[in-house]
């Protein structure tokens, strides 16, 4: 079920009954449960699980299988997302079960689990109306930074700079705070925190404000590298912030062609490129 068109009507369809909810309160019928506990039972047992883990808020992000280990299996390659692509029909129709039942926290993991499948598929708008129609319903609902985040980045893609430069900093100085989203450690607050850090130095290399831009990028990847296990995806991170080193060094080497300094500068561009291909060679192999 990848049609953009059938998922955005399901997700106005959750959308519409939550409000209805918030409009006039009832009380929940047998038959609703019934109904949310039979499309629960329906999903794959890994998807189950994920849900589970989703609601005791175990990580902030959900994590890929490949993300924290340097040597990867054969029983690593499958993405989570094709998973949920697979059972996505039965995901959102388990998600409007669940709100229909009255269990806003499994229909707030859903949303979780679901977000970064739809996020691809250019349908995180309806999504996100709904993870903001249950919070006004049920405002104790925890809501993963993953979905605070998501919000960010939809606004930087659409143009809208200060809000989400608004929701980041909001999230930075308040140690990563959503409510009442309760995290498992220390290290996963630095982690949400290094990612709108990351976020932020993209919105200022879209302003073409490079410098700002590198230093924010380098202070994420000191948070990155701080943490317990090593991310993978850091390396995305570092391929970016090395090319903005190389973007300074060139624009340098350009103003100071004449200059003793452009043989030196020359092979520190060289050098970082190297390094790129080093790193990406021995991460994804």
């Amino acid at each position: 079920m990848n049609n953009q068109k059938a998922i955005a009507t399901l997700l106005q369809e959750c959308k519409q009954v939550l409000d209805q909810l918030l409009l006039e309160a009832s009380d929940v019928s047998q038959e609703d449960k019934g109904e949310d506990q039979q499309y629960r039972a329906s999903l794959p047992s890994e998807l189950r699980t994920l849900i589970q883990e989703a609601k005791e808020m175990k990580w902030p992000f959900v994590p890929e299988k490949w993300q924290y280990k340097q040597a990867v299996g054969p029983e690593d390659k499958t993405n989570l997302q094709d998973v949920i692509g697979a059972g996505l029909q039965q995901l959102l129709a388990s998600l409007k079960a669940s709100i229909l039942a009255g269990d806003c926290a499994t229909a707030a993991a859903i949303v979780f689990l679901s977000d970064r499948f739809l996020y691809g598929l250019d349908v995180s708008g309806g999504l996100l109306r709904v993870a903001q129609a249950l919070h006004r319903l049920r405002p104790a609902t925890p809501m993963a930074p993953q979905l605070v985040i998501r919000q960010a980045r939809i606004c930087v893609n659409s143009g809208k700079l200060l809000k989400a430069e608004y929701i980041l900093s909001s999230l930075i100085s308040n140690n990563g705070a959503t409510g009442t989203w309760l995290y498992r450690n220390e290290s996963d607050k630095v982690l949400v925190q290094s990612v709108c850090i990351q976020i932020r130095g993209q919105i200022l290399q879209k302003l073409g404000m490079w410098y700002e831009a590198a230093e924010l990028i380098w202070t994420s990847i000191i948070g990155y590298l701080t943490l317990p296990q090593p991310d993978r995806k850091v390396i995305y991170l570092v391929f970016c912030f090395v090319f903005l080193l190389s973007y300074i060094c060139l624009w340098m080497i350009i103003s100071l062609k004449h200059n003793s300094l452009y043989h030196l500068l020359i092979l520190l561009v060289l050098f970082f490129f190297v390094l790129v291909l080093f790193l990406i060679d021995s991460s994804w192999a």
